[in-house]
């Protein structure tokens, strides 16, 4: 007799997926910050990237930190620590007028408040999801967030451009104090656990497989951030006035594909699937040196379908390699590794684009995708489910 799998659409869950969308709107405003320090602060390539890596090398070294107490303490209490301080920085943009030591402060205090929600958040998904759907709720979370990173920027730069910067920074405070409130009535399902109970972070790294995982997903991270962080003064370049086209076909087609083939990955094998859609995502940034002939829309599909799928498949791969009582600390890792590699691409190839060109990026994140399909071709699954 074949077992039903329980549900997974459970008020707690969708409960948990409004709470992600409200935050999940306010961060991706940022998404557009970049546009904001070419056009108003006048910032140069090298001055955005490193910008935009600092709040992400702040995440990376927050992220051990906040898995390891997250499976101590619980998750709940991280997701509202996580939304207050990240409403603190927005608050803090409506006193910015250059690039300056509060500009850099702010996206550090961002950067510390993003691994908090989001951690405390796409760990929670898992505990309320069944086993048996895991890859499916990851992929529904970052569904709901993906949603967002359309949804940000397009009201960003329609708010920026009827009312000014100031209207957005604002509203970037209010949804993250929404949602901080909500997520006081998400139910914790994690009960606490002892520090013998969870280990440390290094034993979780030193588990069979971890380590290779890890790797290739850095090595996508860094491909992710050349498109991310410098598809916006590429397209600018090229006489594009507004740039959030690409955002929303990336966001229409990642959460597309994640809602029609959210359990593939599943019932297919999660590694699998992996390894299966990274080869597509090499030819990524390449679409990028022909963006004035594809355009925003189809450049940025591109990215959503391959990004889609297999980042919560791997994702999933990196779930199952750690114990029930330890997944925070590996969603932080796994988490931690693509925010090294985008950290490493946003500041390491703006100084490239000024040196050379933006095509020539494209292309060092190309080879950086490949690099992680030839280590991930090596890796084993851990169980069926896994394969």
């Amino acid at each position: 007799m074949t077992t039903k799998t329980p549900p997974l659409f459970t008020p707690q869950f969708v409960l948990l997926l409004f709470t992600t969308a409200i935050i999940g709107v306010s961060f991706s405003a940022y998404f557009l910050l970049p546009k904001y320090l070419s056009v108003v602060l006048d910032a140069d390539a090298g001055t955005i990237g490193g910008i935009s890596a600092v709040s992400l090398v702040a995440s990376v070294l927050c992220m051990p930190l906040a898995g390891v107490q997250m499976d101590r303490r619980g998750r709940r209490l991280f997701v509202i620590i996580g939304c207050v301080l990240f409403a603190a920085a927005c608050a803090g943009f409506l006193l910015v007028d250059r690039v300056g030591p509060l500009l850099w402060s702010l996206r550090v205090v961002q950067g510390i408040g993003w691994p908090f929600f989001y951690l405390a958040l796409s760990t929670l998904a898992t505990d309320i999801a069944p086993r048996e759907r895991m890859g499916q709720a990851i992929g529904m979370f970052g569904a709901v967030m993906i949603s967002t990173n359309a949804l940000g920027p397009a009201l960003a730069e329609w708010g920026a451009n009827l009312f000014g910067w100031s209207l957005v920074f604002w509203a970037t405070v209010v949804g993250s104090l929404i949602a901080a409130a909500l997520a006081c009535l998400i139910p914790e399902r994690h009960r606490p656990q002892s520090h013998a109970a969870t280990g440390t972070m290094g034993d979780l790294l030193k588990r069979p497989g971890m380590a290779r995982i890890l790797t290739a997903t850095l090595l996508a991270g860094l491909t992710f951030s050349s498109m991310f962080t410098f598809y916006q003064p590429w397209a600018l370049a090229c006489g594009y006035e507004r740039v959030a086209a690409y955002l929303a076909a990336f966001s229409a087609c990642a959460m597309g594909v994640r809602i029609t083939l959210g359990g593939v990955a599943d019932r297919l094998g999660r590694l699998r699937v992996a390894k299966i859609m990274l080869l597509p995502y090499i030819f990524a940034p390449l679409s990028l040196i022909w963006l004035p002939q594809l355009g925003l829309i189809l450049t940025g599909a591109l990215l959503g379908i391959t990004h889609g799928i297999f980042f919560p498949a791997l994702n999933a791969v990196a779930m199952d390699h750690a114990p029930a009582d330890a997944r925070g600390k590996a969603m932080a890792a796994y988490n931690g590794a693509f925010n090294i590699g985008f950290a490493s691409g946003s500041y390491a190839l703006g100084y490239v684009a000024l040196a050379t060109s933006f095509p020539t990026i494209f292309v060092i994140a190309a080879v950086s995708c490949a690099a992680g399909f030839v280590l991930l071709m090596g890796a084993r699954g851990v169980g069926a489910t896994a394969a």
